[in-house]
């Protein structure tokens, strides 16, 4: 029996094979990912307090200690369905790349390359709009969600004193100013917050030459008796650069070249040019997925999945559609392990 390519769990094993987009910040700091077969997602915020075990006389009975108590926070992941049309002609016309006379590809052929090509499309899309939502709440700790019937704003509660703007000589551009001893203070505060201490640092693409031609920062450098890191610019994979370790304060320090368009078309990078992002690898975060909310999902035993794709006909005017529904949300369950500061 011939498979369809149009079925539903054939179109699924596809979209689980495919590569995805660019996914830095999800990889550096949402590594964890976990479905739910609910619209709505609940997170446990358990924030651990530093006590002491209590002294006692070994002659003495034991002395009970409180658990620590945690809040639920009821998350609603945002739904994403985009689709694509495709109509009869398209089938019929030759492809980008196809050979104009011998070995051109047949309409089914066409239509099974067209398949493959919007599911990937459609998929990086939603892929690409979970890093956006990574950087809106590492940037500003929040997810504000505007479409079509929704308006909504997911707050992470990140305290104000994690969302920092420099000013005046305190502005890396400034040669008064140490670049190094604001990223000690930093980690500091994000580790006695949270407990986790951050061990990454993501630069903006004006920061690199302010934090590097600033003069405190050359003096450590060329300072040969002291020893502060390894800086050795190395190219990584989709657009990543690692700068370099830095011992002191114990963070490594990466450039991320990535953009997204807004709702005005217009290009925008995934980290703020003139700010830097601070955070935990270590750090408990998850990218949830909620309910696929869609009757063939259901029927299908697939509602609680990552992704969903769904392709039908309509009739007249003859058109084929694809879609892939997903619901996702990042949290970052320890927000105080991260923070955003404008430093240029």
């Amino acid at each position: 029996m011939p498979v369809d390519m149009f079925e539903t769990r054939t179109m699924m094993q596809a979209l689980e094979e495919m590569k995805p987009p660019r996914t830095f910040l999800l990889d550096s700091f949402f590594r964890n990912s976990q479905t739910f077969g609910t619209e709505a997602v609940d997170v446990d915020i358990v924030k651990g307090k530093r006590k002491l075990a209590p002294f006692v006389s070994p002659l003495h009975e034991g002395k009970v200690v409180k658990r620590e108590g945690y809040s639920t926070e009821t998350f609603k992941p945002p739904y994403l369905k985009p689709k694509r049309a495709t109509r009869a002609q398209n089938f019929l016309q030759r492809q980008p790349g196809e050979a104009v006379y011998a070995g051109s590809l047949t309409p089914q052929q066409r239509a099974a390359r067209e398949l493959g090509k919007d599911l990937t499309e459609l998929r990086e899309s939603i892929i690409r709009r979970e890093e956006w939502m990574a950087s809106q709440a590492l940037t500003t700790g929040k997810v504000v969600v505007s479409g079509d019937g929704v308006e909504a704003e997911v707050d992470f509660q990140m305290d104000a004193t994690h969302l920092v703007t420099l000013s005046g000589t305190d502005l890396w551009t400034d040669a008064a100013s140490d670049p190094i001893a604001k990223l000690r203070a930093w980690k500091r505060m994000c580790a006695q917050d949270s407990g986790v201490a951050p061990d990454r640092v993501i630069f903006g693409a004006s920061v690199v030459d302010a934090f590097f031609h600033n003069a405190k920062v050359k003096d450590l450098l060329d300072n040969r008796r002291i020893e502060i890191g390894t800086i050795k610019p190395s190219e990584l994979p989709d657009g990543v650069t690692h700068l370099g370790y830095f011992a002191d304060p114990g963070v490594d320090i990466f450039t991320y070249d990535e953009w997204y368009l807004d709702d005005a078309g217009n290009e925008q990078p995934m980290v703020p040019v003139d700010s830097i992002i601070m955070g935990s690898t270590r750090a408990k975060t998850v990218r949830a997925y909620g309910a696929i909310q869609d009757v063939d999902a259901i029927g299908a035993g697939l509602f609680e999945a990552q992704y969903f794709p769904k392709s039908w006909v309509q009739q007249d005017p003859s058109a084929r559609f694809v879609m892939v529904q997903s619901a996702p949300l990042v949290i970052p369950t320890q927000i105080g392990a991260f923070m955003k500061a404008k430093v240029v």
